[in-house]
């Protein structure tokens, strides 16, 4: 065979055989599954996903004065309902200037925050009748409202160092009858008496008299703490879980941690990685960050208020609230407590109690000891000083009840001492009887 014939003969054996596999890719269908990428529910927790500024800050106290006597209302709902009304108003003629020394009137409303609050948060709340407000960079705690012979009323913001003021005016005549309407009703069965306690600094109130609150008994359901490791971690599939025997903390890691109490109710997740590169959060961009991030996943498992609001530290902290009243924990995390510490745009700690409470399976009536009592006692105690003492509120031990696997909360007086809450060790109830 010529070698020209031979080359012409190979040459057509590779044509055909490239057109055979060619025809056999075009055809082939492997027997695999249809290939798509993975995708991830989204996590939640079971709360509500729509709080707000407006809902989150909220008064610890609103009391009328009226000639030298202070009355509170006797329902929180009440106090809640009011400051709802107070977000409808229309705050006009805003001015600040250099604070001078005050003198209470005779007839005048003091509305306190939990903690200081912005004066340019506030604004963003409210209602103001001119748009193009400069607010002071100042915050305060108190404001008051006063009555005016024109059916109006004044609105005055003392800021917390006591050297700032700002004043402003509602108007609107319906605004002020229902305000001058509970002004002059403060005998009726809506209104306690307060007392009042000086600490040289502020005046802290607190109610009068005996005080009936009930001990609960709550069912509560757990959350796994696999949903918050979905949520938290980027990549949750190489996310390390270990436990610790002599602790029984379990931890889940990759660069950042998330510890989980013994008793599976109770988390604190640290991202020490986080870069400071982004210009600083202000305040009005923490807070919204922060209801952002826990909106997202349903992170509102209670009745949580805001209670402390910290620019320096990029932090915040809402309590768990019941009935209108502020529980208290002193384990570690504090399960009344969500807290959330921000770098810029990155969080980089959150601590949260992982349950949510169901209802209310049994009820004891607790009588606490009279405030005139208590107060005398805290005063006369070796243990505090007077100075020290920021704040007293009414409100509930939260505590775990492991026999009866459920969560109690209990009435008790706790006092702000140096920054911290506490339950002074004459913190005296008398059990009355339950069902």
């Amino acid at each position: 065979m010529k070698l020209e014939t031979a080359k012409s003969f190979v040459l057509i054996i590779l044509i055909g055989t490239s057109l055979i596999l060619t025809f056999g890719m075009w055809n082939y269908q492997p027997d695999v599954g249809t290939l798509r990428e993975e995708s991830f529910e989204e996590v939640e927790l079971g709360g509500t996903k729509e709080e707000t500024r407006r809902s989150l800050i909220q008064p610890s106290e609103i009391i009328f004065k009226s000639n030298e006597s202070f009355y509170g209302f006797s329902s929180t709902q009440n106090r809640e309902e009011m400051y709802v009304d107070m977000q409808s108003w229309t705050f006009a003629d805003f001015t600040t200037r250099v604070a001078d020394e005050r003198n209470p009137d005779n007839y005048e409303v003091e509305v306190i925050f939990p903690d200081a609050i912005p004066m340019g948060l506030f604004g963003s709340m409210m209602s103001f009748k001119d748009d193009d407000i400069l607010f002071p960079e100042w915050s305060f705690e108190r404001l008051y409202i006063t009555f005016t012979d024109t059916a109006s009323m004044g609105i005055e913001f003392v800021s917390t160092n006591g050297n700032e003021k700002a004043t402003a005016t509602v108007n609107n005549p319906n605004d002020y009858e229902q305000m001058w309407s509970l002004m002059t009703n403060l005998e009726t069965d809506m209104f306690r008496e307060y007392t009042v306690m000086d600490t040289g600094e502020k005046d802290i109130y607190i109610p009068s008299g005996e005080i009936e609150l009930s001990k609960e008994t709550m069912r509560f359901t757990g959350i796994s703490p696999s949903d918050m490791r979905d949520i938290l971690f980027p990549n949750p599939s190489v996310v390390m879980q270990s436990t610790t025997p002599q602790s029984g903390l379990t931890y889940f890691t990759d660069s950042r941690q998330m510890r989980i109490s013994d008793n599976n109710l109770g988390m604190e997740y640290v991202n020490p990685f986080t870069e400071n590169t982004d210009p600083p959060l202000t305040v009005d961009s923490l807070l919204e960050r922060s209801i952002a991030n826990i909106n997202d996943h349903g992170g509102w498992t209670g009745d949580f208020q805001l209670t402390e609001l910290n620019i320096y530290q990029n932090l915040v902290k809402y309590r768990l609230h019941y009935k209108g009243y502020p529980t208290f924990n002193n384990g570690y995390p504090d399960l009344s407590v969500i807290e959330q510490k921000w770098n810029s745009q990155q969080l980089e700690e959150y601590r949260r109690p992982l349950f949510l409470i169901d209802r209310s399976f049994q009820q004891s009536t607790f009588d606490l000891v009279p405030a005139e009592n208590f107060i005398a006692n805290l005063l006369n105690h070796p243990d505090y000083d007077r100075a020290m003492i920021e704040d007293i509120k009414l409100g509930y031990r939260l505590r775990l009840s492991i026999e009866k696997n459920a969560i109690e909360l209990e009435p008790a007086w706790y006092i702000n001492y140096k920054g911290n809450w506490q339950a002074p060790v004459f913190n005296e109830t008398v059990q009355k009887g339950g069902d």
